[in-house]
């Protein structure tokens, strides 16, 4: 028994602790931990050596875009006519002021004042002759519209020397309101304030009675007050040229004259399915009464009959008003 025991130790001793395909496997697990130490080391020098670039100090960003200045010195223009509007129609006043001013050799422009820097007011005195007209809406409760409120703001916070500024103002408003033309009348009044110089009274246009004719009355003392502030001789008879001329045509075929459709001709007579904003249905009135009333205000309660037009109301539906002229009367008149 003790020689066979010593036969088996000796066997033992003889053969080797690690086979060649554990060698194999043992180098190959020191690769892979080797590179994998490596690739994290890679990532960390990667990591240290990135720096962020500070901008250069004294950079400046370039607001040659929002100069009004600029523009009326490079174009040769004397004449910048800003607008206060929420509709649309204080822009379209403004640009017809800037399109006539060419025939009082004044070649004008139209100016968002939301868009430009009104700070540069101060310089308009650097153009000779220089005329700055403000066309202003008054919106809501006696506030500015939207694109008009940082100006608006800029007045009431600033004490800027407007000495040498030539302006007027017309504004826009609805007598309806508590605050009528609250916004143009201030305007008008700060501008002086500031040391600027009026050319033209201050014109106030009602839109719950006709503010294109109050435009027009306007625009006809305007022209004459500026060619008298700035020594220009008078156009004669193209100085109260209005916009529109009424031509009479009588060879026409009523048949094909639009008279107030949107889009297909004698819809409005012709009703007929589809109704959309283009093929409006007019829906009469059922229901007309009034709810309450507070000195000029009042509120009504009104309710249309859509029965028969497969029409359904939704929230936020919007009604129109088409209104129809008597034919007696029409005919009196001629």
């Amino acid at each position: 028994m003790e020689v066979e025991a010593d036969i088996g130790a000796e066997s033992m001793k003889d053969e080797s602790f690690f086979g060649p395909l554990d060698i194999l496997l043992i180098t190959a697990l020191l690769g892979i931990a080797a590179w994998w130490f490596m690739k994290d080391k890679k990532k960390d020098s990667a990591y240290k050596s990135y720096t962020i670039q500070p901008t250069a100090l004294g950079s400046t960003t370039d607001t040659s875009g929002n100069s009004f200045i600029k523009k009326l010195k490079t174009s040769g223009r004397s004449l910048v006519a800003f607008y206060g509007s929420q509709t649309g129609t204080g822009e379209e006043f403004a640009g017809r002021l800037a399109k006539e001013g060419v025939r009082y050799q004044m070649k004008g422009m139209v100016a968002d004042p939301e868009e430009y820097d009104m700070g540069e007011l101060v310089n308009m005195k650097e153009i000779p002759n220089s005329l700055a007209v403000f066309c202003l809406a008054t919106y809501g409760e006696g506030d500015p519209t939207d694109n008009a409120m940082d100006f608006y703001e800029w007045l009431q916070n600033g004490s800027a020397d407007l000495t040498g500024l030539n302006y007027a103002v017309f504004g826009l408003g609805n007598k309806t309101y508590e605050h009528y033309n609250a916004v143009g009348i201030y305007v008008d009044q700060r501008l002086e304030e500031l040391g600027a110089t009026r050319v033209c009274e201050l014109g106030l246009g009602d839109d719950d009675a006709n503010i294109e004719d109050d435009f027009i009355t306007w625009k006809d003392k305007f022209w004459p007050s500026v060619c008298e502030s700035f020594g220009i001789e008078t156009m004669g008879e193209d100085v109260s040229i209005r916009q529109y001329q009424l031509v009479e045509h009588t060879e026409i075929n009523t048949d094909r004259v639009y008279t107030g459709e949107v889009a297909r001709l004698h819809s409005l007579k012709n009703q007929r399915p589809p109704f959309d904003v283009k093929n409006p249905y007019l829906a009469p009135i059922s229901v007309n009464r009034e709810l309450h009333k507070a000195g000029n205000r009042s509120c009504m309660h009104i309710e249309f009959n859509i029965e028969g037009s497969r029409m359904r109301y939704d929230t936020g539906d919007h009604c129109a008003v088409y209104a129809k002229n008597d034919d007696e009367n029409v005919e009196k008149l001629g």
